[in-house]
């Protein structure tokens, strides 16, 4: 047994079986807005990019037995990265949110009560995720239900959710120091149509040709390690494919001919009756 043709044999049926699993209907990416399924249907949130920069509910934890307060707000511009401003007295210098961004976290620490806001000893702003592809980069799931926002080791998902609500950003979980969530209600992050679906006939011709990609390959491995057979013979149904072409136009001249059989010439009798069952 050629151990090389055996194992290109193998690998051409895993490699269907891979194309076949990656063929499966996903939401595939059109830019850091949008992704597309095969009929046309997907999310768009370009509606939702707006100047102003979605922000969310203001969390706070504390810490040391109350002494420490943490408060935390998160900052989402939709689709493209815009320069992050909080107001005239708060600074972006030295910071990693002093550029372009999609994605932000301003944390404060304060020493106290939040009603007296006694001693503010900390104040960061972190980049969590561009917009920009050629920077972190932006990916969406296979459903099209949250986008990753990457940035360098780490990661942000922004979970879509479908609503008729105005738009609206929330904090979800940062249970994972490398793995923030975050949600965006919209209905930009409803299923709509986007583009014209495939038609009916160009998805039966894709199937029609995979099966027969498929039967060719298997039929070729079976007949060469299963059964023995070289040359010409691995075809599968060799017989049948030499004789298809006769029995093409045999098939073509009975139509032409109204789907009757030829007339009986002079002559004698034959058997079966060319005219019979049997005939055909």
């Amino acid at each position: 047994m050629d151990v090389s043709s055996k194992s290109v044999c193998l690998f051409s049926i895993f490699l269907l079986f891979i194309l076949s699993v990656h063929g499966q209907d996903k939401c595939v990416k059109r830019n850091s807005c949008s992704c597309v399924f095969p009929n046309g249907t997907g999310i768009d949130l370009s509606p939702s990019a707006k100047n102003s920069v979605y922000t969310s509910k203001t969390t706070y934890d504390e810490k040391n037995n109350g002494i420490e307060i943490v408060v935390t707000t998160y900052y989402y511009h939709p689709c493209s990265d815009v320069l992050l401003t909080i107001d005239q007295s708060t600074s972006m210098n030295g910071t990693t949110c002093n550029r372009t961004l999609s994605l932000c976290r301003h944390t404060s620490t304060w020493n106290g009560t939040i009603k007296n806001k006694l001693a503010k000893y900390g104040d960061v702003f972190e980049f969590l995720g561009s917009s920009n592809d050629t920077a972190e980069g932006v990916e969406f799931s296979n459903d099209g239900r949250y986008i990753k926002y990457f940035n360098k080791t780490s990661f942000s998902i922004v979970d879509l959710i479908c609503t008729e609500t105005d738009d609206q950003f929330y904090f979800k979980d940062a249970t994972e120091p490398d793995q923030i969530e975050l949600a965006f209600f919209s209905r930009n992050a409803c299923l709509r149509q986007i583009e014209s679906s495939r038609s009916v006939g160009s998805t039966l011709l894709i199937i029609f040709f995979s099966f027969v990609i498929f039967y060719l390959v298997l039929g070729v491995c079976t007949k060469k390690f299963l059964m023995g057979a070289t040359g010409i013979e691995v075809i599968p149904n060799l017989m049948f494919w030499s004789e298809l072409p006769n029995l093409v136009k045999d098939g073509w001249a009975f139509a032409l001919n109204g789907f009757k059989l030829p007339a009986r010439g002079p002559g004698p009798a034959t058997s079966p009756d060319p005219n019979s069952y049997d005939s055909i």
